[in-house]
């Protein structure tokens, strides 16, 4: 639970809203930010129509096994399809919104065809919010491969605790999010399935995020 710092209270996590504060907590986002700043601020001294698109957690078929710094969803897959356990990050209940490839195609062909997202952030993704242990249990469920997830009191800092994204600036543009959860998932294990080598990764690489601190360690009390 994350308490207000002002009143002590539990707070309730909310949809984030395109003019929700941006604060940058990390080299990766901050880097977002000065690109989506710049490329608006070009289109508007440019008169040139420009749309900068916050993908949410993108995910489905020809998402990179190769890749360890990919998203979850493919590091889960290659941890169990090699018998090892997810490792969930924080206590695993944190939460992200998932959107399948196929509708955050969709979102770019609507941007490109409509002025009405014309100078705008827009968040794309699918307006709800599902648990990284949950992802993580409906994987292993879904191949049958039963492994419990594995904590180690590790944390990435600058991350956000709950995030999912406000789509009704894109909604009222005709966005609407198409392929569910469980259907994506689906479709995405159907094209694991049919890979070779279907190796792990992530081990190494967070061994190197350790190192670099990226990832740090609860400290024990």
């Amino acid at each position: 639970m994350i308490h207000c710092p002002f009143c002590g209270s539990v707070t309730i996590s909310m949809p984030t809203p395109e003019n929700a504060p941006i604060g940058g907590e990390t080299v990766y986002g901050l880097t977002k930010v000065d690109q989506e700043k710049l490329v608006l601020l070009w289109g508007k001294q440019n008169g040139i129509p420009t749309v900068a698109l916050r993908y949410s957690c993108t995910y489905g078929p020809r998402q990179s096994i190769f890749n360890p710094y990919t998203g979850v969803i493919a590091i889960f897959c290659t941890r169990l399809l090699n018998d090892l356990p997810p490792v969930l990050y924080e206590d695993g209940e944190q939460t992200r919104d998932f959107s399948f490839v196929e509708d955050v195609a969709r979102a770019n062909l609507l941007a490109a065809e409509t002025d009405k997202l014309d100078g705008l952030p827009v968040n794309v993704g699918s307006g709800h919010g599902v648990s990284i242990r949950e992802i993580a249990e409906h994987i292993a469920n879904a191949l049958d491969i039963q492994i419990t997830p594995e904590t180690k009191g590790e944390f990435r800092p600058g991350e956000m605790r709950h995030l999912t994204s406000d789509i009704t600036r894109i909604r009222a543009a005709g966005y609407q999010p198409q392929v569910d959860l469980v259907s994506g998932i689906e479709r995405y294990l159907n094209w694991i399935r049919q890979q070779k080598n279907v190796r792990d990764y992530f081990s190494e690489a967070a061994e190197i995020l350790r190192h670099k601190g990226n990832v740090h360690r609860v400290a024990e009390t």
